[in-house]
């Protein structure tokens, strides 16, 4: 009789439902086991400890938040802004788990401890994240003269701070939601 495969992606997802569900104190070894209905082998192979899981889980929700991202910082840089606000909530609305890891934040993650690649990886990506961040800042500061405090408020904290209330509430984020944000990104940038 074959024996089950459990992938990656399986152990990942349940990982990032508890972490929705209950914090990610609660994502333990164990509990992920239980979650995902893989046999302790399947998970101690692919992650042979918690700080390596949470690199994963980490780096896969920054990743699937980023790749759709970055054609987004071209052309207008007021209109850039707007739709990468309106992107944040839609994909938020779309990819919860994902979401929450984000809005947990990196430092909750015990990045320190995490495996050398893992680190490699979170550090290039957020380097070159961090380039298009500025990039379209400075751009935004040439053409609007807005501060660039205002500026990152707008841009990055705003489309976060609109999703968090409906996340963590386990409320349905509103259809409307994402050009609301893009309105008032581009009403505080023109």
């Amino acid at each position: 009789m074959p024996r089950p495969t459990h992938d990656t992606s399986t152990i990942l997802d349940a990982a990032g439902r508890i972490l929705g569900a209950e914090g990610l104190a609660k994502v333990t070894m164990a509990a992920v086991i239980r979650e995902a209905g893989v046999p302790s082998g399947s998970l101690y192979y692919r992650f042979p400890d918690r700080p390596a899981l949470l690199a994963a889980l980490w780096n896969r929700a920054i990743e699937s938040y980023h790749r759709d991202a970055y054609p987004l910082f071209e052309g207008d840089p007021v209109e850039a802004a707007a739709a990468l606000a309106a992107y944040t909530v839609r994909w938020c609305e779309a990819e919860p788990a994902h979401a929450h890891v984000l809005l947990a934040g990196r430092s909750r993650f015990d990045a320190d401890a995490w495996p050398d690649a893992a680190r490699q990886a979170e550090a290039a990506e957020s380097v070159r994240w961090n380039q298009s961040i500025r990039g379209l800042t400075r751009r935004l500061r040439a053409e609007t003269s807005v501060p660039i405090t205002e500026i990152l408020l707008v841009v990055v904290d705003l489309p976060y701070g609109a999703v968090r209330r409906y996340l963590g509430g386990d409320t349905p984020i509103p259809a409307d939601l994402a050009e609301v944000v893009a309105g008032i990104v581009r009403t505080s940038l023109r």
